[in-house]
């Protein structure tokens, strides 16, 4: 009996941990849904505040904060400009904060690894920091500094994997934001630069395919039309094969790569100016064939799908192909 009650007691220790993992799992694939959902959270064009307000309310769900700053790149001196800061009585600390990071040559290393790091403080005591660099393959954004009273040693993996992504999905929306105050400046009339901030509005980011603003605007429209003339419309719900394995092989930089260049290989594949494609999520996207029956899209479905199998991607000195299920 005392055997049998031990290897009972193992089981339901074993059963704990197995829960508990299960539990962990799903907390961090909710997270990740949450911080997907970044850009929908804000309206198009958005202001610098907007996007910090939203960003602390992200933040807050992945790691307890007692300060957090945000700096940008001044277009004109190229200096780390502060733009948001919580709460707002940290402002002067956590500006001394990034100016001796800058004296002692930390801050430059975070920058050029585009990396999220965790390094001593220089200014409050015994305390840690996180430093989130905003930028995208075009250029460096900014960053975004976190004091928090986690130690260090309990700051997770998954925690730091977290805060990637977020910095991340901030960067996009940040570089479309200052790309609109850009045109702003640029453009004579008012008029002109509300049509250039349209197309960023329906404009996925990062592929330059339609987002599923301009997705959810312009299918009904396709539907309809196809009704009321009797037309034929077909639709064509597309992934890249394996895409995990990419961005864990050669890094989110390189997948961001291959997202791109499978936009280009579609976009290069269909008809100009009647089918189009939308980002619908990750890696998978939607081609519209107004005006095509069902045999037309399957043809077209086999065609682009040997031409993404066809294509060779060269990044960061790797050879990559990829394929795509239709």
């Amino acid at each position: 009996m005392p055997e049998i009650e031990r290897k009972l007691e193992t089981s339901e220790r074993r059963l704990a941990l197995l829960q508990e993992g299960y539990q962990s799992t799903l907390e961090f694939i909710h997270k990740m849904e949450q911080l997907i959902q970044f850009q929908d959270k804000i309206d198009t064009p958005s202001s610098i505040s907007e996007i910090w307000n939203v960003f602390l309310t992200d933040i807050r769900i992945l790691i307890e904060i007692e300060a957090c700053a945000l700096f940008l790149v001044d277009e004109d001196t190229h200096e780390f400009i502060r733009k948001g800061v919580s709460p707002p009585d940290k402002g002067a600390i956590c500006q001394r904060e990034i100016e001796f990071q800058i004296e002692c040559g930390m801050f430059s290393w975070i920058i050029n690894r585009r990396e999220p790091a965790i390094i001593p403080s220089l200014v409050f005591k015994e305390k840690k920091i996180i430093m989130l660099p905003l930028s995208t393959a075009k250029r460096t954004l900014g960053v975004v500094l976190v004091l928090t009273p986690i130690e260090e040693s309990a700051i997770t993996q998954e925690n730091m994997k977290l805060l990637t992504m977020l910095a991340k999905q901030c960067s996009l929306v940040v570089e479309n934001t200052v790309l609109y105050e850009h045109l702003k400046r640029e453009h004579e009339t008012l008029e002109k630069a509300n049509e250039e901030i349209k197309i960023l509005s329906i404009t996925d980011p990062l592929t330059r395919s339609y987002n599923r603003v301009y997705l959810n605007e312009r299918l009904p429209q396709e539907i309809k039309r196809t009704k009321r003339y009797g037309h034929h419309l077909s639709l064509a719900l597309c992934d890249i094969d394996h895409f995990k394995e990419v961005n864990d092989t050669y890094g989110h930089q390189v997948g961001d790569y291959v997202l791109k260049e499978f936009v280009f290989c579609i976009r290069e594949s269909i008809r100009d100016n009647l089918d189009w494609i939308a980002r619908y999520g990750g890696e998978e996207f939607l081609i519209v064939f107004p005006e095509t029956d069902v045999n037309g899209a399957c043809i077209m479905a086999e065609r682009l799908s040997s031409a993404v199998s066809s294509k060779v991607i060269e990044a960061q000195g790797k050879t990559i192909r990829i394929s795509a299920s239709f």
